[in-house]
Formats: structure tokens, sequence, C-alpha cells
């Protein structure tokens, strides 16, 4: 099992209803692979968890690479784990842009990241750089 963090660019902006088709399908294929994990946008920048069977991730995270929606993708750490820190999740959302999506996986991530429990773990350090404007990537 891995876990896969990367960051990426949104080549235009996404609307709501981009970001609610792409999760769909999201967690449609995460599933299928038997890959959960968690995915941030914030003003064209996007931060992804992915964990999983090496063969569903390395397949994910490929599929994302050629993903003409996205530029400047960026692996911020790879490694194996032994359990998966997003286990009930096929795909936890948020969308800290502004304003509130209601859809099934969202969080509110300005509220619930000092309450995850995860602890110190790279997925908790990137999400905390990520909602510092660290991590976030521009599209070039």
């Amino acid at each position: 099992m891995i876990q896969l963090i990367y960051a990426s660019a949104a080549v235009r902006p996404f609307s709501k209803l981009d970001l609610d088709r792409l999760l769909t399908k999201a967690r449609a294929r995460n599933s299928s692979h038997g890959v959960t994990g968690m995915l941030l946008y914030h003003s064209g920048s996007f931060l992804q968890v992915l964990e999983g069977p090496i063969v569903g991730v390395e397949s994910i995270f490929a599929s994302i690479q050629r993903d003409p929606r996205h530029r400047n993708t960026r692996i911020l750490t790879r490694k194996s784990i032994s359990h998966g820190e997003f286990v009930e999740w096929t795909m936890g959302f948020e969308d800290t842009s502004g304003g509130v999506i209601r859809m099934p996986g969202a969080l509110d991530y300005y509220r619930d990241l000092p309450t995850l429990t995860i602890g110190s773990s790279d997925a908790i350090k990137y999400l905390r750089f990520f909602q510092e404007g660290l991590c976030r990537q521009i599209a070039r």
C-alpha cells in the first residue's frame, strides 16, 4: 500500500459544477481501484492525497498527469504505508476558495483541519502547508 501526495494547477478555474463532476468521476474511479484519499481545491490549485494498492494509485496518478485540465503536477511525497489515513473516503473534498459546498464527503477545511486525528503525518503537514499558501501551484 502506498500514499502519494501531489499538487497541481488547474489550466482554468473550476466552477462548482466542474468540481462536482470531477468528484463524481474521481470517486467512482478511486472506488474501482480500491483507492481512498482527499482533495483540496483553492483558486486554481489542487492538493490531493491518494492511498491504496500501488497499481491503483499509480494508475490513477498517471491518468491525472495526462489530464489536460492540470499543469505543474508535482509529487510532494510517495511512500509505503501500512494503513491508510483516509480509509473511509473514496475522495474527501474541500473547495477552500470560499463559499460552502454541500455534497457527500465535503468537510469544513478551516474548522475541521485542527481536529483531524491523523496526527503529524505527511498528509496533515501538506494540508497545513496548503492552507498557508505553500504547495499551491500556478498554471504557466
